[in-house]
C-alpha cells in the first residue's frame, strides 16, 4: 500500500525549515536545496510540493500569516466589543516566536519582490486584511472616525515592525504597548476630519451671539 503523506504537514515542516534558514543565513541562503538538508530529504521532498525557490517563500509567508490568524481569532473572541481594539492594537504590537525572523523576511520580501511576486502578493493581501480588522474593531468600539483610526493604527504598527528591526533594544514590544494604550483612546475620540471645530453658528450669526443667552443660537445637542 502507498504510504499516506499528511501534506499539511509537510508543508508545514518545509515553512519551519525555511524560517530557520532566513535566522542563520538570511534570505539569499534558501534555496531548495537548503531546505532539503534541513528537512533531512533530498530535493524532490520539496519539490514535490514547492517547485521554486519563491513558492518556498509563498510557503513561509503563508503559514506565519495562518498561525497569526489562530492566534488574533483568540484575542477577539476574548475580549468585549468596546476593547477589541486595544486588545487587537497590543497583540499586533507583541514580539513573541519568530516574529523578529518573520518581520526580517518581510521586509526582504517587500524590498527585493517583483511586480509578480507570490510572496508579495500574500504580504499585501494580508496588510489589507489586517487594517480592514483594525477597522471593524475600531467600529466596534464606538470610534467616532474608525476609519482614520484604523489607517493612523495600521502605519504606526507598520514602523514599529521596521524599528524593532532597525534597533531591537530600543524599539521592544514593552516599550511599544504602553504608547499603544494611550494612542488608542486619543484615536478612538478623534472626530470625523468633516466636523467643524466647534459650535456652528446660524446664517448671520457670530459665535458670540450664537453662544449669548436669549439668542437665536443653539448649542450642539446630544
Amino acid at each position: 500500500m502507498p504510504v499516506e503523506i499528511d501534506i499539511a504537514r509537510r508543508l508545514a515542516t518545509i515553512a519551519d525549515a525555511t524560517l530557520e534558514i532566513v535566522a542563520t543565513e538570511g534570505i539569499d541562503g534558501v534555496t531548495i536545496r537548503a531546505v532539503a538538508r534541513r528537512v533531512g530529504g533530498s530535493t524532490t521532498l520539496v519539490t514535490n510540493y514547492l517547485p521554486t525557490r519563491e513558492a518556498l517563500l509563498r510557503n513561509a509567508v503563508e503559514h506565519a500569516i495562518a498561525s497569526w490568524g489562530e492566534e488574533i481569532g483568540q484575542v477577539v473572541e476574548g475580549a468585549a466589543e468596546r476593547e477589541r481594539l486595544s486588545a487587537v492594537a497590543r497583540w499586533a504590537c507583541s514580539t513573541q516566536g519568530n516574529d523578529q525572523v518573520l518581520r526580517r523576511l518581510f521586509m526582504e520580501i517587500l524590498g527585493r519582490g517583483g511586480p509578480e511576486s507570490e510572496a508579495l502578493r500574500v504580504l499585501r493581501e494580508d496588510a489589507r486584511q489586517s487594517r480592514d480588522l483594525l477597522a471593524e474593531a475600531a467600529r466596534g468600539a464606538r470610534a467616532a472616525d474608525a476609519e482614520f483610526a484604523a489607517d493612523v493604527l495600521h502605519l504606526v504598527l507598520r514602523g514599529f515592525y521596521l524599528s524593532s528591526l532597525e534597533d531591537p533594544e530600543r524599539w521592544s514590544g514593552e516599550r511599544m504597548s504602553p504608547l499603544i494604550e494611550r494612542l488608542v483612546p486619543l484615536l478612538a475620540a478623534a472626530p470625523p476630519a468633516s466636523a467643524p471645530p466647534g459650535p456652528s453658528c446660524p446664517p448671520g450669526a457670530t459665535a458670540e451671539t450664537a453662544a449669548a443667552p436669549g439668542s437665536s443660537g443653539r448649542r450642539p445637542g446630544r
